[in-house]
Formats: C-alpha cells, structure tokens, sequence
C-alpha cells in the first residue's frame, strides 16, 4: 500500500530545473548581490524568483491546493508588503532563531506578474524534472533547505555592520521601543545624535546614526564617535552597534584591552539607555 506522504505528491514540482536554478538565485541575491551590487534590480530580483517558484514549493507541500498555490503565494505577498504584517513578523521574530525582516515597498507588487507563468510551468513541470533516478524518500529532506532560504530572505545581522574606526564592535542588540522613541529618548539626555550616510550601500533596510564626544564613565572617558543604527521597522527593531574612534590621544593604548571594556561601557550607557 503506497504510503500517504507521498500519495498524490508531484515531486518533480521542487526537483526541476526552474524551481533549483530560481531557488539558487534567491539565496544568492538575498545574501550576496544586494550587497555587493545595490540596484533597483537586486532589489526586485528576489520578489520575482520567489513568486516564480513558491507556488511550485507550496503545492508540493499541500497537493489539494491545486490552482490556489498561485492564489495564495498572491494573496500573501499582498499582506506581506503591508504595514498589516508587522504584528506577524514581530510575533514570529520572538520565537524564531531565524529573524525575518520586510521593506513596505508598493512597487514591489509588479513581481505580481511573474504568477500566470508559475501556473503555466506548473501544468508542464514533468517537462523540467531531474533526480530520475533519486529515491522518494529522499525527496523529502530536501524541504528544510529550500524553507531555509525562503525564510532567511535578509542577510545575517553582521552583513549590515561593516567594519570601520578605531575599534569594530559589531553587536546587536533587541530593543524595547521604536527607533523613533530611541532617538526621542537618546537626545532627551544630551546625546548630539547626526544622521550617518557612510554606510549608504545598506540603507535600504538600516538606518545609521552618528554620537560625537560621547562621555562614557561619568565623564571620565570620551570617546570621538560612536556609530549605530536600527535594522527593520515597527516597534522593536534591532539595536547595531558599529564602529567607534578613540581621541587622537587613546590610541596609543592597547586597542585589544579598549575593545572589551568599550564594549561593556557602550552597552551600559547606550543600550540599557534606549530601553
């Protein structure tokens, strides 16, 4: 008796030539080309792959679906690109060890298009299979990978921290309010906060912010500058801690030993600050 798994499941759908060659565009735009070659194209790239082949993924999940694999990839994508799906991501992002992030961006529905050649694909995928020869059973493992990539669309948190100034810190940390709040409360308590346009090549998803002079230990220390940034929107972005530069003075300490206890004054007067 054939076994219910795999009854009814087409599984040339996720093992064809259009769903692997769209899957491996998709991580590669995701996590290198918008990176490197930040464009109106990279930034749509993704929408259209992902439309192309997610109706493919979604009805090999559920073969009952039938023509509504492309209605529902629409139908989500729709509400994704909404201000309506925050409370979704913010839900999803606490108990997830892959965080998610989206850019409210209405040109982004012209990816739309790419759905009645999905359908067509769909009723002629046998005509682009491969793994002739692969066991069924094997078939199935494959599915965590490919939800990997559907899911980790953003790149991890330290591809929007380039290294710069005198010491990297690189850390990233939840917040408990807005940015906007942040900001309100940061400059409430005296910070000189400017906006930074160096890291312009990520500013698509973050935003960078400089604090000249900062006094860190009661006056005690000061440093040149502190860069930050908040990475995604709502109530509860991420908190970047970047890069700062010492007074000319301090550098002929031990950047090593600065590091660590940088580290630990930053967090303490910055981040417990803006929470």
């Amino acid at each position: 008796m054939k076994n219910p798994m795999y009854a009814n499941r087409n599984h040339y759908l996720i093992f064809n030539w259009i769903f692997i060659a769209g899957l491996l565009l998709l991580a590669l735009n995701d996590h290198y080309f918008k990176q490197h070659y930040t464009s109106w194209l990279t930034g749509k790239l993704s929408d259209f792959a992902g439309l192309l082949i997610f109706p493919m993924f979604l009805l090999f999940l559920f073969p009952k679906l039938s023509k509504w694999s492309v209605i529902v990839t629409g139908l989500f994508f729709i509400f994704w690109k909404t201000p309506f799906s925050t409370g979704f991501i913010e839900a999803y992002n606490k108990i997830s060890f892959i965080p998610i992030t989206r850019t409210v961006d209405y040109s982004d529905y012209i990816a739309l298009s790419v759905l009645p050649l999905s359908w067509y694909l769909i009723q002629r995928i046998d005509k682009y299979r491969v793994g002739h020869f692969l066991p069924v059973f094997l078939h199935f493992p494959a599915i965590v990978p490919i939800a990997l990539v559907f899911m980790a669309t953003a790149p991890a948190t330290r591809y929007y921290m380039q290294p710069g100034g005198d010491i990297h810190i690189g850390k990233s940390y939840r917040m408990k309010m807005s940015k906007e709040k942040a900001l309100a409360k940061l400059r409430a308590k005296g910070y000189r906060i400017e906006t930074d346009t160096s890291q312009h090549f990520f500013t698509e998803r973050a935003d960078y912010y400089l604090i000249n002079n900062l006094a860190l230990d009661g006056g005690k220390d000061t440093l040149q500058s502190l860069q930050f940034g908040f990475l995604g929107s709502g109530d509860k972005p991420l908190l970047l801690i970047n890069n700062i530069k010492l007074k000319p003075a301090d550098k002929e300490k031990s950047l090593k030993l600065l590091k660590k206890s940088y580290q630990e004054l930053i967090k303490s007067n910055i981040v417990d600050e803006v929470r």
